[in-house]
Protein backbone atom coordinates (compact mmCIF):
# COMPACT_ATOMS: atom_id res chain seq x y z
CA UNK A 1 0.00 0.00 0.00
CA UNK A 2 1.48 3.61 -1.16
CA UNK A 3 1.90 6.69 1.29
CA UNK A 4 -0.95 8.50 -0.85
CA UNK A 5 -2.87 5.87 -0.59
CA UNK A 6 -3.05 5.70 3.06
CA UNK A 7 -3.03 9.85 3.41
CA UNK A 8 -6.70 9.46 1.26
CA UNK A 9 -8.00 6.68 3.89
CA UNK A 10 -7.03 8.97 6.51
CA UNK A 11 -8.32 12.09 5.05
CA UNK A 12 -4.70 13.15 4.20
CA UNK A 13 -2.73 12.98 7.72
CA UNK A 14 -2.41 9.86 10.29
CA UNK A 15 -3.95 10.41 13.68
CA UNK A 16 -0.91 10.93 16.18
CA UNK A 17 -2.92 10.03 18.95
CA UNK A 18 -6.16 8.00 19.31
CA UNK A 19 -9.60 9.56 18.67
CA UNK A 20 -11.50 10.89 21.25
CA UNK A 21 -14.62 9.00 21.76
CA UNK A 22 -17.49 11.36 22.44
CA UNK A 23 -21.10 10.01 22.84
CA UNK A 24 -23.16 10.77 19.74
CA UNK A 25 -25.95 13.04 21.28
CA UNK A 26 -23.33 15.03 23.06
CA UNK A 27 -23.17 17.40 20.12
CA UNK A 28 -26.69 17.00 18.86
CA UNK A 29 -28.10 19.92 20.37
CA UNK A 30 -25.57 22.12 17.99
CA UNK A 31 -26.72 21.05 14.20
CA UNK A 32 -27.80 23.59 12.42
CA UNK A 33 -31.26 24.17 11.28
CA UNK A 34 -32.55 22.40 8.53
CA UNK A 35 -29.37 19.89 8.42
CA UNK A 36 -31.56 16.34 7.28
CA UNK A 37 -29.78 13.37 9.43
CA UNK A 38 -29.56 11.09 6.28
CA UNK A 39 -27.00 13.95 4.97
CA UNK A 40 -23.91 12.32 7.15
CA UNK A 41 -25.13 9.09 6.09
CA UNK A 42 -25.32 9.80 2.03
CA UNK A 43 -21.66 11.59 2.38
CA UNK A 44 -20.10 8.48 3.90
CA UNK A 45 -22.20 6.01 1.37
CA UNK A 46 -20.42 8.22 -1.26
CA UNK A 47 -17.01 7.86 0.55
CA UNK A 48 -17.22 4.55 0.64
CA UNK A 49 -17.56 3.80 -3.35
CA UNK A 50 -15.01 6.59 -3.87
CA UNK A 51 -12.56 4.43 -1.91
CA UNK A 52 -13.62 0.79 -3.68
CA UNK A 53 -13.27 3.00 -7.22
CA UNK A 54 -9.39 4.00 -5.86
CA UNK A 55 -8.85 0.60 -4.95
CA UNK A 56 -10.03 -0.81 -8.53
CA UNK A 57 -8.02 1.34 -10.33
CA UNK A 58 -4.57 0.69 -7.97
CA UNK A 59 -4.94 -2.83 -8.02
CA UNK A 60 -6.41 -3.63 -11.46
CA UNK A 61 -3.00 -3.57 -13.39
CA UNK A 62 -2.54 -6.74 -10.98
CA UNK A 63 -5.84 -8.53 -11.48
CA UNK A 64 -5.22 -8.81 -15.44
CA UNK A 65 -2.59 -11.15 -14.60
CA UNK A 66 -4.19 -13.20 -12.34
CA UNK A 67 -5.94 -16.66 -12.84
CA UNK A 68 -9.62 -16.45 -13.35
CA UNK A 69 -10.32 -18.07 -10.36
CA UNK A 70 -9.18 -14.89 -8.77
CA UNK A 71 -10.76 -12.55 -10.86
CA UNK A 72 -13.81 -14.33 -9.77
CA UNK A 73 -12.99 -14.33 -5.96
CA UNK A 74 -12.16 -10.26 -6.20
CA UNK A 75 -15.79 -9.62 -7.85
CA UNK A 76 -17.69 -11.72 -5.43
CA UNK A 77 -15.71 -9.39 -2.69
CA UNK A 78 -16.18 -6.61 -4.39
CA UNK A 79 -20.04 -7.29 -4.12
CA UNK A 80 -19.60 -7.73 -0.93
CA UNK A 81 -17.57 -4.55 -0.05
CA UNK A 82 -20.27 -2.61 -2.15
CA UNK A 83 -23.38 -4.27 -0.30
CA UNK A 84 -21.89 -4.05 2.91
CA UNK A 85 -23.49 -0.95 5.00
CA UNK A 86 -21.92 2.50 5.48
CA UNK A 87 -19.74 2.87 8.67
CA UNK A 88 -22.21 5.08 10.52
CA UNK A 89 -24.79 2.03 10.35
CA UNK A 90 -22.74 -0.22 12.12
CA UNK A 91 -21.23 -0.06 15.27
CA UNK A 92 -17.68 0.89 16.19
CA UNK A 93 -15.68 -2.53 16.23
CA UNK A 94 -13.10 -3.24 18.81
CA UNK A 95 -10.22 -2.19 15.87
CA UNK A 96 -11.48 0.85 15.91
CA UNK A 97 -11.88 1.81 19.15
CA UNK A 98 -8.26 0.30 19.39
CA UNK A 99 -6.59 2.96 16.74
CA UNK A 100 -3.31 4.53 17.53
CA UNK A 101 -0.56 5.37 15.51
CA UNK A 102 1.40 1.94 16.53
CA UNK A 103 -1.41 0.13 15.32
CA UNK A 104 -0.90 1.87 11.55
CA UNK A 105 2.67 1.45 11.42
CA UNK A 106 2.58 -2.02 12.52
CA UNK A 107 0.17 -2.79 9.80
CA UNK A 108 2.09 -0.67 7.56
CA UNK A 109 5.18 -2.96 8.08
CA UNK A 110 2.95 -6.34 7.85
CA UNK A 111 2.07 -4.92 4.04
CA UNK A 112 5.13 -4.08 3.30
CA UNK A 113 6.74 -7.43 3.88
CA UNK A 114 3.39 -9.13 2.21
CA UNK A 115 4.41 -6.72 -0.76
CA UNK A 116 8.15 -8.16 -0.37
CA UNK A 117 7.33 -11.90 -0.35
CA UNK A 118 5.17 -11.18 -3.14
CA UNK A 119 7.64 -10.20 -5.67
CA UNK A 120 10.13 -12.51 -4.85
CA UNK A 121 6.89 -15.19 -5.13
CA UNK A 122 6.33 -13.53 -8.85
CA UNK A 123 10.00 -13.72 -9.72
CA UNK A 124 9.52 -17.69 -9.75
CA UNK A 125 6.89 -17.05 -11.97
CA UNK A 126 3.95 -18.22 -9.04
CA UNK A 127 1.41 -16.72 -10.56
CA UNK A 128 1.41 -19.95 -13.11
CA UNK A 129 1.73 -22.40 -10.42
CA UNK A 130 0.35 -21.12 -7.19
CA UNK A 131 -3.62 -21.58 -8.36
CA UNK A 132 -6.14 -20.95 -6.01
CA UNK A 133 -4.20 -20.65 -2.91
CA UNK A 134 -1.95 -17.92 -4.48
CA UNK A 135 -5.09 -16.10 -5.99
CA UNK A 136 -6.72 -16.43 -2.13
CA UNK A 137 -3.15 -14.95 -0.52
CA UNK A 138 -3.79 -11.72 -2.87
CA UNK A 139 -7.75 -11.69 -1.86
CA UNK A 140 -6.40 -11.36 2.40
CA UNK A 141 -3.76 -9.04 1.07
CA UNK A 142 -6.34 -6.68 -0.84
CA UNK A 143 -8.73 -7.45 2.05
CA UNK A 144 -5.67 -6.15 4.77
CA UNK A 145 -5.77 -3.14 2.66
CA UNK A 146 -9.35 -2.05 2.84
CA UNK A 147 -9.71 -2.89 6.72
CA UNK A 148 -6.24 -0.64 6.69
CA UNK A 149 -8.08 2.26 5.00
CA UNK A 150 -11.50 1.17 7.13
CA UNK A 151 -9.35 1.95 10.73
CA UNK A 152 -10.17 -1.46 11.19
CA UNK A 153 -6.72 -2.54 12.60
CA UNK A 154 -7.41 -5.89 14.27
CA UNK A 155 -8.75 -7.38 11.48
CA UNK A 156 -6.51 -5.89 9.00
CA UNK A 157 -3.60 -7.59 10.84
CA UNK A 158 -5.79 -10.50 10.60
CA UNK A 159 -5.97 -10.79 7.24
CA UNK A 160 -2.23 -9.40 6.32
CA UNK A 161 -0.74 -12.85 8.65
CA UNK A 162 -3.03 -14.64 7.04
CA UNK A 163 -2.31 -13.69 3.24
CA UNK A 164 1.90 -13.65 4.14
CA UNK A 165 1.12 -17.46 6.08
CA UNK A 166 -0.78 -18.90 2.94
CA UNK A 167 1.94 -17.29 0.36
CA UNK A 168 4.82 -18.84 3.17
CA UNK A 169 3.09 -22.50 3.00
CA UNK A 170 2.85 -22.17 -0.18
CA UNK A 171 6.53 -20.72 -1.62
CA UNK A 172 7.64 -24.09 1.13
CA UNK A 173 5.37 -26.26 -0.61
CA UNK A 174 6.88 -25.26 -4.05
CA UNK A 175 10.01 -28.67 -4.43
CA UNK A 176 6.31 -30.99 -3.43
CA UNK A 177 4.64 -29.51 -5.73
CA UNK A 178 7.00 -30.07 -8.64
CA UNK A 179 7.75 -33.85 -7.11
CA UNK A 180 3.96 -33.83 -7.95
CA UNK A 181 3.44 -32.75 -10.76
CA UNK A 182 6.79 -34.84 -12.31
CA UNK A 183 5.48 -37.76 -11.17
CA UNK A 184 1.47 -37.08 -12.40
CA UNK A 185 3.33 -36.55 -16.08
CA UNK A 186 5.43 -40.03 -15.50
CA UNK A 187 2.06 -41.44 -14.77
CA UNK A 188 0.22 -39.83 -17.54
CA UNK A 189 2.98 -41.00 -20.07
CA UNK A 190 2.27 -44.58 -18.20
CA UNK A 191 -1.32 -44.55 -19.06
CA UNK A 192 -0.67 -43.08 -22.56
CA UNK A 193 -2.43 -39.37 -22.05
CA UNK A 194 -0.54 -36.76 -24.34
CA UNK A 195 -2.35 -34.08 -23.11
CA UNK A 196 -2.49 -34.79 -19.30
CA UNK A 197 1.44 -35.67 -19.55
CA UNK A 198 2.46 -32.25 -21.25
CA UNK A 199 -0.41 -30.72 -18.51
CA UNK A 200 1.32 -31.65 -15.65
CA UNK A 201 4.99 -31.53 -17.05
CA UNK A 202 4.42 -27.85 -18.35
CA UNK A 203 3.35 -27.27 -14.73
CA UNK A 204 6.72 -29.01 -13.45
CA UNK A 205 8.48 -26.80 -15.48
CA UNK A 206 6.40 -23.49 -14.63
CA UNK A 207 8.05 -24.86 -10.90
CA UNK A 208 11.58 -25.05 -12.22
CA UNK A 209 12.27 -24.24 -16.13
CA UNK A 210 14.99 -26.06 -15.26
CA UNK A 211 13.95 -29.60 -13.94
CA UNK A 212 15.79 -32.48 -16.25
CA UNK A 213 12.80 -34.59 -15.81
CA UNK A 214 10.01 -32.22 -16.23
CA UNK A 215 11.92 -31.60 -20.25
CA UNK A 216 12.34 -34.89 -20.79
CA UNK A 217 8.93 -35.63 -19.99
CA UNK A 218 7.04 -33.00 -22.10
CA UNK A 219 9.26 -33.80 -25.21
CA UNK A 220 7.98 -37.59 -24.13
CA UNK A 221 4.70 -36.03 -24.77
CA UNK A 222 4.94 -34.22 -27.48
CA UNK A 223 6.24 -37.68 -29.45
CA UNK A 224 3.41 -39.58 -27.43
CA UNK A 225 0.81 -39.88 -30.39
CA UNK A 226 3.31 -41.42 -32.58
CA UNK A 227 4.46 -43.74 -30.47
CA UNK A 228 1.16 -44.86 -29.92
CA UNK A 229 -0.02 -45.04 -33.70
CA UNK A 230 3.16 -47.50 -33.85
CA UNK A 231 2.27 -49.33 -30.70
CA UNK A 232 -1.65 -49.86 -32.03
CA UNK A 233 -0.10 -50.94 -35.61
CA UNK A 234 2.29 -53.25 -33.76
CA UNK A 235 -0.19 -54.82 -31.74
CA UNK A 236 -3.07 -55.32 -34.72
CA UNK A 237 0.23 -57.55 -36.22
CA UNK A 238 0.93 -59.10 -33.31
CA UNK A 239 -2.87 -60.06 -32.91
CA UNK A 240 -3.10 -61.41 -36.11
CA UNK A 241 0.08 -63.79 -35.48
CA UNK A 242 2.24 -61.76 -37.18
CA UNK A 243 5.25 -61.31 -34.85
CA UNK A 244 7.86 -60.53 -37.46
CA UNK A 245 5.57 -58.33 -38.25
CA UNK A 246 4.93 -56.59 -35.34
CA UNK A 247 8.81 -56.13 -34.56
CA UNK A 248 9.68 -52.91 -36.44
CA UNK A 249 6.48 -50.77 -35.53
CA UNK A 250 7.50 -51.51 -31.62
CA UNK A 251 11.10 -51.02 -32.50
CA UNK A 252 10.13 -47.65 -33.98
CA UNK A 253 7.93 -47.04 -30.69
CA UNK A 254 10.80 -48.07 -28.43
CA UNK A 255 13.54 -45.72 -30.68
CA UNK A 256 11.46 -42.65 -29.86
CA UNK A 257 10.36 -43.30 -26.28
CA UNK A 258 13.02 -45.93 -24.71
CA UNK A 259 11.44 -45.32 -21.47
CA UNK A 260 7.35 -45.92 -22.54
CA UNK A 261 6.54 -49.23 -20.43
CA UNK A 262 4.11 -50.57 -22.75
CA UNK A 263 6.06 -50.55 -25.78
CA UNK A 264 9.04 -52.47 -24.03
CA UNK A 265 6.77 -55.01 -22.83
CA UNK A 266 5.18 -54.92 -26.18
CA UNK A 267 8.80 -55.63 -28.08
CA UNK A 268 9.90 -57.98 -25.55
CA UNK A 269 7.13 -60.17 -25.75
CA UNK A 270 7.08 -60.22 -29.62
CA UNK A 271 10.90 -61.10 -29.13
CA UNK A 272 10.57 -63.68 -26.85
CA UNK A 273 7.74 -65.23 -29.30
CA UNK A 274 10.14 -65.00 -32.39
CA UNK A 275 12.87 -66.39 -29.82
CA UNK A 276 10.75 -69.47 -28.63
CA UNK A 277 10.15 -70.20 -32.39
CA UNK A 278 13.39 -70.73 -33.59
CA UNK A 279 14.57 -72.19 -30.26
CA UNK A 280 12.54 -75.07 -31.25
CA UNK A 281 13.13 -75.10 -35.21
CA UNK A 282 17.22 -75.29 -33.84
CA UNK A 283 16.10 -78.44 -31.20
CA UNK A 284 14.39 -80.41 -34.53
CA UNK A 285 17.16 -80.10 -36.55
CA UNK A 286 19.69 -81.08 -33.64
CA UNK A 287 17.50 -84.29 -32.89
CA UNK A 288 17.43 -85.10 -36.64
CA UNK A 289 20.93 -84.16 -36.53
CA UNK A 290 21.59 -86.68 -33.95
CA UNK A 291 19.13 -89.20 -35.21
CA UNK A 292 21.21 -89.20 -38.63
CA UNK A 293 24.59 -89.59 -37.11
CA UNK A 294 25.55 -85.95 -38.08
CA UNK A 295 27.48 -84.65 -35.37
CA UNK A 296 28.25 -81.51 -37.07
CA UNK A 297 25.10 -80.20 -38.00
CA UNK A 298 23.63 -81.21 -35.02
CA UNK A 299 26.24 -79.00 -33.00
CA UNK A 300 25.78 -76.07 -35.16
CA UNK A 301 21.68 -76.71 -34.67
CA UNK A 302 22.60 -76.73 -30.53
CA UNK A 303 25.05 -73.61 -30.59
CA UNK A 304 22.02 -71.82 -32.15
CA UNK A 305 19.57 -73.42 -30.00
CA UNK A 306 22.13 -72.50 -26.27
CA UNK A 307 22.68 -68.53 -27.80
CA UNK A 308 18.54 -68.36 -27.34
CA UNK A 309 18.23 -70.05 -24.03
CA UNK A 310 21.84 -70.34 -21.76
CA UNK A 311 21.69 -73.12 -20.00
CA UNK A 312 18.33 -75.00 -20.61
CA UNK A 313 17.78 -77.74 -19.61
CA UNK A 314 16.85 -79.27 -22.96
CA UNK A 315 19.81 -78.26 -24.70
CA UNK A 316 22.00 -79.49 -22.19
CA UNK A 317 20.62 -82.92 -21.88
CA UNK A 318 21.03 -82.77 -25.78
CA UNK A 319 24.68 -81.59 -25.97
CA UNK A 320 25.55 -84.45 -23.41
CA UNK A 321 23.12 -87.41 -25.84
CA UNK A 322 25.78 -85.95 -28.70
CA UNK A 323 28.64 -86.06 -26.47
CA UNK A 324 28.16 -89.73 -25.42
CA UNK A 325 27.30 -90.78 -29.43
CA UNK A 326 30.31 -88.99 -30.51
CA UNK A 327 32.43 -90.49 -27.49
CA UNK A 328 31.18 -93.84 -28.48
CA UNK A 329 32.02 -93.11 -32.07
CA UNK A 330 35.10 -91.98 -31.67
CA UNK A 331 36.05 -95.25 -29.74
CA UNK A 332 34.39 -97.64 -32.53
CA UNK A 333 36.68 -95.65 -34.53
CA UNK A 334 39.78 -95.81 -32.56
CA UNK A 335 38.95 -99.48 -31.74
CA UNK A 336 38.80 -100.39 -35.54
CA UNK A 337 41.66 -98.31 -36.45
CA UNK A 338 44.08 -100.08 -33.95
CA UNK A 339 42.98 -103.55 -35.02
CA UNK A 340 43.80 -102.19 -38.19
CA UNK A 341 47.17 -101.20 -37.38
CA UNK A 342 47.83 -104.20 -35.58
CA UNK A 343 47.23 -106.23 -38.30
CA UNK A 344 49.95 -103.98 -40.85
CA UNK A 345 51.87 -104.26 -37.69
CA UNK A 346 52.31 -100.39 -37.19
CA UNK A 347 52.87 -101.22 -33.18
CA UNK A 348 53.75 -97.45 -32.34
CA UNK A 349 51.21 -95.64 -34.41
CA UNK A 350 48.49 -99.14 -33.01
CA UNK A 351 49.93 -97.99 -29.86
CA UNK A 352 48.69 -93.85 -30.45
CA UNK A 353 45.39 -95.20 -31.50
CA UNK A 354 44.89 -97.03 -27.75
CA UNK A 355 45.74 -94.32 -25.73
CA UNK A 356 44.12 -91.85 -27.05
CA UNK A 357 41.10 -94.32 -26.55
CA UNK A 358 41.93 -94.19 -23.34
CA UNK A 359 42.15 -90.57 -23.09
CA UNK A 360 38.49 -90.02 -24.05
CA UNK A 361 37.13 -92.77 -21.67
CA UNK A 362 40.00 -94.25 -19.25
CA UNK A 363 37.24 -97.02 -18.41
CA UNK A 364 37.16 -98.26 -22.11
CA UNK A 365 37.93 -101.93 -21.66
CA UNK A 366 39.28 -102.52 -25.17
CA UNK A 367 41.84 -99.95 -25.16
CA UNK A 368 43.34 -100.93 -21.69
CA UNK A 369 43.68 -104.62 -23.02
CA UNK A 370 45.13 -102.69 -26.84
CA UNK A 371 47.59 -101.01 -24.79
CA UNK A 372 48.83 -103.99 -22.55
CA UNK A 373 49.28 -106.28 -25.57
CA UNK A 374 50.32 -103.89 -28.33
CA UNK A 375 53.08 -101.80 -25.94
CA UNK A 376 54.71 -105.59 -25.72
CA UNK A 377 55.15 -105.52 -29.20
CA UNK A 378 56.24 -101.48 -29.93
CA UNK A 379 59.20 -102.96 -27.18
CA UNK A 380 59.78 -106.43 -29.11
CA UNK A 381 59.64 -104.71 -32.64
CA UNK A 382 61.97 -102.07 -31.73
CA UNK A 383 64.50 -104.50 -29.72
CA UNK A 384 64.77 -106.81 -33.18
CA UNK A 385 65.25 -103.64 -35.19
CA UNK A 386 67.86 -102.60 -33.24
CA UNK A 387 69.65 -105.52 -33.73
CA UNK A 388 68.65 -105.96 -36.90
CA UNK A 389 70.30 -102.85 -37.86
CA UNK A 390 73.80 -103.65 -36.65
CA UNK A 391 74.56 -107.21 -37.48
CA UNK A 392 77.95 -107.49 -36.55
CA UNK A 393 77.49 -106.27 -33.14
CA UNK A 394 76.84 -110.41 -32.75
CA UNK A 395 80.09 -111.20 -33.51
CA UNK A 396 80.85 -110.61 -29.54
CA UNK A 397 79.49 -112.76 -26.99
CA UNK A 398 77.30 -110.30 -24.97
CA UNK A 399 75.33 -108.88 -28.00
CA UNK A 400 75.19 -112.65 -29.06
CA UNK A 401 73.36 -114.00 -26.59
CA UNK A 402 71.08 -110.86 -26.39
CA UNK A 403 70.01 -111.66 -30.26
CA UNK A 404 69.39 -115.36 -28.63
CA UNK A 405 67.59 -114.63 -25.89
CA UNK A 406 64.99 -112.03 -28.17
CA UNK A 407 65.16 -114.78 -30.53
CA UNK A 408 63.34 -117.20 -28.29
CA UNK A 409 61.13 -114.45 -27.09
CA UNK A 410 59.89 -113.23 -30.89
CA UNK A 411 59.53 -117.13 -31.65
CA UNK A 412 57.09 -117.47 -29.00
CA UNK A 413 54.55 -114.75 -29.81
CA UNK A 414 51.50 -114.59 -31.40
CA UNK A 415 49.89 -113.72 -33.56
CA UNK A 416 52.90 -113.74 -35.91
CA UNK A 417 52.85 -111.02 -38.86
CA UNK A 418 54.76 -111.24 -41.65
CA UNK A 419 56.93 -108.52 -40.89
CA UNK A 420 57.86 -110.31 -37.48
CA UNK A 421 58.21 -113.82 -39.60
CA UNK A 422 60.96 -111.93 -41.79
CA UNK A 423 62.73 -110.27 -38.68
CA UNK A 424 62.90 -113.76 -36.93
CA UNK A 425 64.20 -115.17 -39.81
CA UNK A 426 66.80 -112.64 -40.40
CA UNK A 427 67.64 -113.00 -36.94
CA UNK A 428 67.96 -116.81 -36.94
CA UNK A 429 70.65 -116.47 -40.08
CA UNK A 430 72.30 -113.74 -37.79
CA UNK A 431 73.06 -115.70 -34.93
CA UNK A 432 73.04 -118.94 -37.43
CA UNK A 433 76.06 -117.42 -38.71
CA UNK A 434 77.73 -115.71 -35.70
CA UNK A 435 77.97 -119.67 -34.23
CA UNK A 436 79.84 -121.16 -37.32
CA UNK A 437 83.70 -121.80 -36.74
CA UNK A 438 85.72 -121.49 -39.42
CA UNK A 439 89.15 -122.31 -39.68
CA UNK A 440 91.79 -119.81 -40.45
CA UNK A 441 95.93 -120.25 -41.32
CA UNK A 442 97.84 -117.51 -39.97
CA UNK A 443 101.60 -117.52 -41.85
CA UNK A 444 104.63 -115.50 -40.01
CA UNK A 445 108.30 -115.48 -40.56
CA UNK A 446 109.09 -117.23 -37.23
CA UNK A 447 110.81 -113.72 -36.10
CA UNK A 448 107.29 -111.92 -35.17
CA UNK A 449 105.58 -111.88 -32.52
CA UNK A 450 101.81 -112.40 -32.60
CA UNK A 451 99.01 -111.79 -30.75
CA UNK A 452 95.21 -112.13 -31.83
CA UNK A 453 92.84 -110.17 -29.57
CA UNK A 454 90.01 -112.18 -27.85
CA UNK A 455 91.70 -115.47 -29.09
CA UNK A 456 95.22 -114.74 -26.71
CA UNK A 457 99.50 -114.66 -27.67
CA UNK A 458 100.31 -116.79 -30.18
CA UNK A 459 104.11 -115.96 -30.00
CA UNK A 460 106.43 -116.39 -33.26
CA UNK A 461 105.82 -119.47 -35.92
CA UNK A 462 106.07 -119.94 -39.23
CA UNK A 463 102.30 -121.51 -39.37
CA UNK A 464 99.31 -121.21 -37.09
CA UNK A 465 96.07 -123.18 -37.85
CA UNK A 466 93.21 -121.75 -35.37
CA UNK A 467 89.50 -122.25 -35.64
CA UNK A 468 87.74 -119.12 -35.02
CA UNK A 469 83.95 -118.19 -35.09
CA UNK A 470 82.46 -115.54 -37.37
CA UNK A 471 83.11 -112.29 -36.73
CA UNK A 472 86.35 -109.58 -36.67
CA UNK A 473 89.58 -110.69 -34.87
CA UNK A 474 92.13 -107.92 -34.37
CA UNK A 475 95.86 -109.42 -34.54
CA UNK A 476 98.99 -107.35 -33.68
CA UNK A 477 102.56 -108.33 -34.97
CA UNK A 478 105.99 -107.16 -33.05
CA UNK A 479 110.28 -107.74 -33.80
CA UNK A 480 112.40 -106.09 -32.06
CA UNK A 481 114.16 -103.25 -34.59
CA UNK A 482 111.47 -103.47 -37.01
CA UNK A 483 107.71 -101.24 -36.82
CA UNK A 484 104.91 -103.42 -35.22
CA UNK A 485 101.71 -104.16 -37.44
CA UNK A 486 98.10 -104.35 -37.22
CA UNK A 487 95.59 -105.95 -38.95
CA UNK A 488 91.58 -107.30 -38.95
CA UNK A 489 91.33 -110.61 -39.82
CA UNK A 490 87.41 -110.68 -40.81
CA UNK A 491 86.06 -114.51 -40.84
CA UNK A 492 82.93 -115.33 -42.24
CA UNK A 493 80.89 -117.91 -43.04
CA UNK A 494 81.17 -120.48 -46.69
CA UNK A 495 84.34 -118.86 -47.29
CA UNK A 496 86.03 -121.61 -46.85
CA UNK A 497 89.65 -122.11 -45.33
CA UNK A 498 91.27 -118.31 -44.80
CA UNK A 499 94.58 -117.37 -45.15
CA UNK A 500 96.50 -114.60 -43.47
CA UNK A 501 99.93 -113.48 -43.54
CA UNK A 502 101.56 -111.61 -40.26
CA UNK A 503 105.39 -110.52 -40.21
CA UNK A 504 107.15 -107.77 -38.94
CA UNK A 505 109.18 -106.37 -42.04
CA UNK A 506 110.00 -102.76 -42.32
CA UNK A 507 112.91 -101.78 -40.16
CA UNK A 508 113.55 -98.90 -37.98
Amino acid sequence: MTEDHRSQKNGGNLPKSPPQMIPPDATAGEKPAGQSRTTPVLILTCGLLLIVIALLVLFLPLRQDKPTVVQQTEQQETSKVIAQPSPQEQAPTQGQMAFNDDSAEEINQLFGVWLQKQAEAEAVNIAAWGGDIYAGAVLLARECDRLLGDQQYLAARKSCEDAIEKLDDLMASKETLLEQAVADGLLALEQGDPEAAASHFQQALALDADDERATTGARRAEQLPIVLRFLQDGLAMEKAGDPDGAMPAFTEAVALDPDFVPAQEALARVRAKIAERVFQQAMSRALQAVAENRPSAARKALQKAESIRPGDRAVRDLKQQLARTQLAGRLTTLRQQGERLEKEERWSDALKSCEEALSLDSHAAFATICQERVSLRVTLDRRLKTILAKPERLFEDGPLEEARQALAYASGVTPRGAILASQISQLERLVTEAEIEVEVVILSDGLTDIMVYHVGRLGTFQEKKLILRTGDYTATGSRNGYRDIRQTLKVRPASGKLVFTLRCEEQI
